[in-house]
């Protein structure tokens, strides 16, 4: 039997444990403003850390001062940052990431992944579609609307993954 003071904290300790695994605070951020560009649908925003590599461990660079390239743009950060650049949807560059201290060296690349946001509420099956079927509506006992039927259209969101690059010695 769990006595009730045991149980709030037993609850927080995962909540505690995935705080700390996020790494350090973001504070520092960097925009490529998407105005001069055409076929622009919004932003997109992601994190670009750096990880020193200590054998079977990694330990996070604050301060690794870093490039992100694309075919389409260039822009200086320094580790971590947040990124926001333009959103082209599938057809958004690749974005490359090389970084620098001293003594280490690294870079990552990513493209965009694009996956398909139902409505809230709707869970998606392959086969039927959401809520009933590919064909419309389904409909309940006494031929009424039912709990199942199509409850709105689907639509793509692109983004990209956040970056880690994995800084190597370069002495």
């Amino acid at each position: 039997m769990i006595r009730p003071g045991l149980r709030a904290p037993s609850l927080l300790l995962p909540l505690l444990l995935a705080a700390c695994a996020t790494g350090a605070p973001v504070t520092r951020q960097v925009v490529v403003p998407g105005g001069q560009f055409q076929a622009v649908q919004g932003e997109a925003r992601f994190f670009v850390r750096s990880f020193l590599s200590t054998g079977s461990q990694q330990q996070e660079v604050i301060g690794a001062r870093c490039e992100l390239v694309t075919s389409l743009y260039r822009i200086e950060l320094v580790t971590p940052a947040r990124a926001v650049v333009p959103n082209f949807g599938p057809q958004s560059p690749e974005v490359t990431v090389a970084c620098r201290t001293p003594d280490s060296a690294g870079s990552a690349s990513t493209r965009i992944v694009t996956r398909w946001q139902q409505p809230p509420g709707v869970w998606g099956d392959p086969f039927f579609g959401p809520r009933g079927g590919p064909w419309g509506p389904a409909w309940g006992p006494g031929w009424g609307p039912g709990p199942w039927g199509w409850s709105g259209p689907g639509f793509p969101v692109s983004n990209y993954p956040n970056i880690n690059v994995t800084l190597y010695p370069t002495r």
